[in-house]
């Protein structure tokens, strides 16, 4: 009967610490988003060097250079980053970037190169 009321006290525990655990970092992830940020999913962390984070590619990182351009950028609205600086963090982290419509590929696997079409600037892993 003892042990039975141990193992039955030990289960509520782990189960308590658990739920405890998992609700801290909801609400990490969802403090981490509130202020502008990206939550990394592998590391289980708040960062404000990733553009995205994706289940393919992981994080899509920014320069420390970019990263204070996005910071200054946080509260002017749409069209303070300019075009070029979204532009060069899509080629440094080798993903493809549509000519046309400024679209980055942040989900770009390898064998996806040159399938896209005409209108892509493919990275330097290609060629």
């Amino acid at each position: 009967m003892f042990r039975s009321k141990t193992f039955k006290l030990c289960c509520l525990i782990i189960i308590s610490c658990f739920a405890i655990w998992k609700i801290y970092i909801f609400l990490e992830q969802n403090s981490c988003l509130d202020n502008g940020n990206v939550w990394d999913y592998q590391e289980n962390r708040c960062r404000e060097d990733c553009l995205v984070w994706n289940k393919i590619n992981g994080c899509v990182k920014m320069t420390a250079e970019q990263v204070k351009i996005f910071k200054d950028c946080r509260h002017k609205g749409v069209g303070c980053v300019s075009k070029k600086v979204f532009d060069e963090i899509c080629l440094n982290n080798n993903m493809p970037l549509n000519k046309k419509t400024g679209e980055c590929d942040t989900e770009f696997t390898v064998d996806k190169c040159y399938k896209l079409g005409e209108n892509w600037i493919y990275p330097k892993t290609c060629k």
